[in-house]
């Protein structure tokens, strides 16, 4: 959360499956923001304490290969694991799927713990920003090398990254996780608004969103031209007007950040402008996230990944918009980096014939015709190339087209340690500017420096 500022209530992937979770949404899906750095492991003295809360679909069966798995509970995820349970079983009787399912908040202290006492899941569905770090501590299982070998010519490479680990993979994505390339639009905002098309340029943005930005008396913002001041968006868009020049974020060790280029500062002076110059958004206009206040009818625009057409089905189902492609900021060709999301990984210290169980049950998930309804179900971006523009997938969510069409241009995020830190000073550093409290050259700076600190935390200087 962003300091010296109303406070907006942040959510990020990870908090709306939890929030969706605790509802009981009956979501066909809602690729849930994101996962984010865990906290560090607790000690091994806490390890009897973590609360066990949790839903056990499923118990060993004797004369069977009893393969446990943990995941999270978001309704959609867990309708669609269930699914995937029942196909497998019915073509593979001699296995046995044993599916516990937990809060969140839980499952993420289970995992933690199982992890540090020898008790966790043969399986656990985990988001893969949170891969590299177990399988740095020798905590999970290599994927085969007969399915290993086929993995970067089946998945995109941005939903991959984060699942290898010093040229071994540690798992295998469902999703890929992304924040950019589309946008919400209010078709009647703009009508309003005299816009006769949406816009296909950087410039072509700003104009709009300025046109569609009413204020009061008192200059105070009443509608938002383009909603993007939330936790997410800011860095996301920052780091792909870098990517957009052609330039990279990443110091030339490939582990630091480097926010010193022309690149960099050229792309960090004109998202500031965004707040600071043209006042099409502002921190201090509203509560709530970016799509929150489009959903209300007062934005023209907003900078959301695709996850948030399943919010609106859900929780706005009248309300109509359109979600579109967002102009790149340089070039033709809107780069952008993301996260690698969900997916399943192995226990490493899984008895050997459970650990062969468990990779079979995976490699079935991720045949297309399985992973395509998984990712249905949870209104997810597949992970896979070959269901880049899915008919049976498009029927489902038309407006996934958008996202379908900038998938090629995404990178893996990179090594970012502790993803809720490096988001956040960045988040800091841009508030910063907006209130005056620094200029942007000298909140760039400390971003940098803020971020290379924590990045060395984990990795040494």
């Amino acid at each position: 959360m962003s300091q010296g500022r109303i406070p907006k209530q942040v959510l990020t992937r990870r908090r709306f499956l939890q929030a969706a979770a605790l509802a009981g949404l009956s979501l066909a899906g809602c690729g849930a923001p994101g996962g984010g750095a865990q906290p560090t492991l607790p000690p091994a003295s806490l390890t009897a304490t973590v609360e066990a809360k949790g839903v056990s679909v499923s118990t060993p069966i004797a004369g069977k290969t009893n393969v446990t798995w943990w995941t999270h509970n978001n309704p959609a995820f867990v309708a669609a694991n269930k699914e995937m349970i029942r196909r497998f079983e019915q073509a593979n009787s001699n296995i046995h799927i044993v599916y516990q399912y937990f809060p969140y908040d839980v499952f993420i202290r289970k995992l933690q713990a199982g992890y540090r006492s020898g008790t966790v899941a043969d399986m656990q569905q985990m988001f893969g920003t949170w891969v590299t770090d177990y399988a740095k501590n020798g905590l999970l299982e290599p994927v085969p090398p007969d399915i290993a070998g086929s993995m970067e010519d089946r998945f995109w490479p941005a939903a991959l990254g984060a699942y290898k680990w010093e040229g071994k993979y540690y798992g295998m994505p469902n999703e890929y996780n992304l924040e950019n390339g589309g946008m919400l639009a209010n078709p009647k905002l703009f009508q309003e608004a005299n816009i006769k098309a949406y816009p296909q340029t950087w410039a072509e943005l700003i104009s709009d969103a300025q046109r569609l930005t009413k204020r009061d008396q008192k200059g105070k913002i009443q509608q938002v031209g383009f909603a993007f001041t939330n936790n997410d968006s800011i860095t996301f868009l920052f780091l792909s007007m870098i990517l957009q020049q052609g330039a990279t974020y990443w110091a030339k060790d490939g582990v630091h950040v480097d926010f010193s280029t022309e690149a960099a500062k050229k792309a960090w002076a004109d998202e500031t402008a965004l707040v600071t110059k043209y006042k099409v958004d502002s921190e201090q206009a509203y509560t709530g996230d970016s799509y929150e206040i489009f959903f209300r009818g007062k934005a023209g625009m907003a900078m959301r990944g695709p996850w948030v057409i399943a919010v609106a089905k859900e929780q706005f189902p009248q309300f109509k918009f359109d979600y579109v492609p967002m102009p790149p900021y340089a070039g033709t060709e809107p780069k952008f980096a993301a996260e690698s999301g969900w997916g399943e990984v192995v226990n490493a210290k899984a008895k050997p014939e459970i650990k062969e169980a468990a990779w079979k049950f995976i490699e079935f998930i991720h045949q297309p015709e399985n992973l395509r309804d998984w990712n249905i179900l949870t209104f997810t971006i597949p992970s896979l190339k070959e269901l880049k523009d899915d008919k049976k997938i498009l029927q489902n969510a038309p407006q996934m087209k958008t996202s379908f069409e900038v998938l090629q241009y995404g990178q893996w995020v990179g090594p970012v340690q502790d993803r809720d830190r490096f988001w956040q000073y960045v988040h800091d550093a841009f508030t910063s500017v907006e209130l005056g409290k620094m200029s942007p050259e000298d909140a760039l700076k400390d971003a940098e420096k803020k971020i290379n600190a924590m990045i060395d935390e984990h990795v040494g200087p």
